[in-house]
């Protein structure tokens, strides 16, 4: 008997492609909290986020983190940690104009 037309896929890697597909439908949102993240993540942005930790009396040991393509709960772990942080992301957007320009694209896309 061969076994070159025999393939079973690993449930992980089944399971990964059902949450991937269903993610699809969050995309625009996810990239829009992973630059959020990558603008707080700069060095000047991270201080300025700190003290309004520290102001808004947010206490968690946990900072904003990107994820990661390849680490499963890598997304999970960043949409949490930035739900815990939304005022202070709330406060960027009102008193930051950076924060705002940092999120706009052009029609070339860039």
């Amino acid at each position: 008997m061969s076994t070159d037309f025999m393939h079973i896929r690993c449930c992980t890697h089944i399971i990964n492609l059902i949450v991937c597909a269903g993610l699809k439908d969050i995309d625009d949102s996810v990239i829009k909290i992973r630059n959020a993240v990558r603008f707080v993540r700069s060095f000047s942005k991270q201080l300025v986020f700190n003290q309004y930790t520290e102001k808004l009396k947010i206490r968690s040991k946990k900072s904003v983190c990107l994820d990661v393509v390849t680490r499963w709960n890598s997304m999970y772990m960043m949409l949490d940690v930035v739900a815990k942080f939304d005022v202070i992301f709330m406060r960027l957007k009102e008193t930051d104009p950076r924060y705002l320009r940092y999120f706009e694209v052009d029609l070339n896309g860039k």
